[in-house]
């Protein structure tokens, strides 16, 4: 799922009764943060407990940076029980490793930067045939197409990435945030774009999947449609 920054991509993984947000089941699923900051949704500190380094088991959320690190924590939740296993702020997995080597690395960080995307993409085919869903959050770039409309790709450092992994290439289903006025409601509506419109041509979904072109930004209906559409 793609979205600018502040759009709520965290939050659509939380369980808000109140709002009617459905979310996630803190039960089935595992988040990897690429970040330390909070997940910003009621309660996710109780929901989810920070795993221990190294030591995966100790909880359901694991805070790391390390591309290498992530590569192996991916092949080795593809044999737990977890359902959904959800990757938060994917963009800082390059951009940190860059700002980190950038110096010491020279022109060799941007080609291990690839290399590391390359493993991270290649656990997530893994789970091509499994019953779990893999999601990745990230931050989008907007590239304006000739058509007038904006394609927004995932934020990378670099070409090699772009050209070579293409992230977006590597998923059924891209989401892409968008935040609007309700004059009617006199609030923001944040949603989710399941398909191409007028303004955006990235957001991808088989068809039939979703009812709308507009859907509210809440990761649990999306799994429930994406279960129900490929398990009838």
């Amino acid at each position: 799922m793609l979205a600018k920054s502040g759009f709520g991509k965290t939050f659509s993984m939380g369980q808000v009764p109140e709002l009617n947000h459905v979310g996630l089941d803190p039960k089935e699923t595992y988040v990897i943060s690429v970040t330390s900051k909070p997940l910003t949704f009621p309660k996710s500190r109780e929901l989810y407990k920070v795993a221990e380094k190294g030591k995966v088991a100790t909880g359901n959320r694991y805070i790391s940076n390390n591309p290498e690190e992530i590569a192996a924590l991916l092949e080795q939740l593809l044999q737990s029980p977890y359902k959904n296993i959800v990757v938060d702020d994917f963009n800082y997995l390059m951009q940190d490793y860059y700002m980190d080597n950038a110096l010491k690395g020279g022109w060799d960080t941007p080609k291990k930067i690839g290399y590391f995307m390359g493993k991270i993409f290649s656990a997530i085919e893994k789970y091509g045939d499994s019953d779990k869903n893999i999601i990745i959050l990230a931050h989008g770039e907007e590239v304006p197409q000739q058509d007038g409309r904006i394609y927004l790709k995932m934020k990378t450092t670099g070409k090699m990435v772009d050209e070579y992994v293409t992230p977006e290439g590597k998923f059924d289903v891209t989401l892409v945030g968008r935040s609007r006025f309700d004059a009617g409601q006199k609030k923001i509506v944040k949603e989710f774009i399941t398909n191409e419109d007028e303004f955006t041509s990235s957001p991808k979904s088989p068809y039939g999947m979703f009812p709308d072109l507009y859907i509210p930004n809440d990761l649990g209906l999306v799994v429930a449609k994406v279960n129900e559409y490929y398990n009838g």
